[in-house]
């Protein structure tokens, strides 16, 4: 842990003293990872900057055609937001699997985004509910698909002392499944995931969004899975031909957790049941 630990209390002062601060330096907001790291002895830092008292990072809001998350808000909060239970079933299926409930009051879903695992839990299934996220830099402001943030494992397109300051979620009627394969059921890292939004009519997917964790080096948007299930009813052939193709689409390793053609494989099967449970 660096000797210099800096919390602002507002992005105009963050701005204002980060060039005076040493250049080594790290961002973050519950910690959960950050300190871990530094326990471990991997984090070379020489300073933090806690940015969890930044009330432009806070909050819940909702407009007219999206819902916006602050990137500081903790994922306990949205678990029990009355607005991400309406319109962000994915995001909320997905958080019993996130990490265990004490480290769901600390941790946040930027800080989910910024470590960049292929794992992240929240970043699945954010991109399955086609986010996009914000990001400043003394004062700019841009915001790009939630997707185009990865570049590799631990590796974003953040520039230097860029900030992530929450997620924009289209409002748009579906439901969703998450389906987690891991060493236990909870309060694991996966050695895969799927998170499923689909608009279903009269059995018919109108529209499908497909992401996976743990097979690639970015979390995986199956753009060819979803394409062949839009339009389509989930019959049992239908389902069956979409396990098959997803697996086409990711790109697993084997390590501690698991072994490449495993986790391919079981792309197939946790898409088959994430499926079977939307219909």
């Amino acid at each position: 842990m660096p000797k210099l630990i800096v919390k602002p209390s507002s992005l105009k002062e963050l701005w204002k003293i980060t060039p005076a601060l040493p250049y080594k330096r790290k961002y973050l907001s519950g910690g959960t990872d950050l300190v871990n790291i530094s326990n471990a002895g991997a984090d070379d830092s020489d300073c933090w900057l806690d940015v969890s008292a930044l009330t432009e990072l806070w909050g819940i809001k909702e407009t007219k055609s999206s819902i916006f998350i602050g990137a500081a808000v903790k994922i306990s909060e949205i678990e029990n937001s009355v607005t991400a239970r309406r319109w962000l079933p994915a995001l909320i299926a997905a958080i019993p699997h996130f990490a265990s409930p004490s480290l769901r009051n600390m941790a946040t879903l930027g800080g989910n985004a910024a470590n960049a695992s292929p794992c992240a839990d929240g970043v699945c299934a954010l991109i399955s509910e086609r986010a996009s996220v914000w990001l400043e830099l003394k004062g700019k402001k841009r915001k790009i698909p939630l997707t185009g943030l990865f570049l590799g494992p631990k590796k974003t397109a953040l520039k230097k002392d860029e900030l992530i300051t929450g997620f924009e979620i289209p409002k748009w009627k579906h439901t969703a499944a998450y389906q987690k394969l891991g060493p236990r059921s909870y309060f694991g890292i996966s050695k895969a995931a799927v998170a499923i939004s689909a608009d279903i009519k009269a059995g018919v997917a109108a529209k499908v969004s497909i992401a996976l964790a743990s097979v690639g080096p970015v979390i995986v948007y199956a753009a060819k899975t979803s394409a062949f299930l839009s339009g389509k009813s989930l019959v049992a052939d239908v389902i069956s031909e979409a396990a098959e193709l997803v697996k086409t689409e990711v790109s697993p390793i084997t390590d501690t957790r698991s072994e490449a053609d495993y986790r391919r494989e079981m792309c197939g099967v946790l898409v088959s049941r994430a499926l079977q449970g939307l219909t």
